[in-house]
């Protein structure tokens, strides 16, 4: 039997979290409109709207509909953890299937390895419930320095004696 050991996101956590932290940069009080969310990020549009409707329906990210209208976190960065973002894009995280509330596995109460995927389960949520999305906030770094900047950052680090 093949079960998938790697803990993983899809895009849609991916992109959401992503999202998430452009909206938790200091202006991030102002509305943002999908565009500008996407554009900055580099995100497709029309994913980042089902993307933003969950996060709305989850109670993490407000919004306003019609001109002027757009997006903004529910919270302070400080108080969305990236275990809420992810449950509310992917449902309940696992490390894998056997630590699953959604899969039943076979062997549960008779299997050597459980006792060390709990314990790795319960790591894994622990670090996911305590990062925050200011945790991750940096300026200097996507999403919020232009990519043209992060692009010659990359640059610089391959090719040292070319940024002489």
């Amino acid at each position: 039997v093949s079960i998938s050991m790697n803990f993983s996101t899809t895009r849609r956590g991916e992109y959401g979290l992503t999202a998430m932290l452009y909206l938790s940069r200091p202006n991030g009080n102002d509305l943002s409109q999908i565009h500008e969310i996407a554009q900055h990020c580099g995100l497709p549009e029309p994913f980042l709207g089902q993307i933003l409707r969950l996060l709305v329906r989850a109670g993490l990210v407000h919004s306003k509909k019609g001109v002027g209208g757009g997006f903004t976190l529910a919270r302070k960065p400080e108080e969305i953890s990236f275990l809420e973002v992810l449950e509310a894009l992917e449902g309940p995280v696992a490390v894998n299937r056997c630590q699953s509330p959604v899969e039943q596995c076979q062997e549960a109460g008779r299997c050597s390895m459980e006792f060390i995927w709990a314990r790795a389960q319960e790591s894994l949520l622990k670090v996911l419930r305590e990062s925050t999305l200011a945790d991750a906030y940096c300026a200097g770094h996507f999403p919020f320095a232009a990519r043209s900047s992060l692009e010659e950052t990359a640059a610089a680090i391959e090719n040292p004696s070319a940024a002489q």
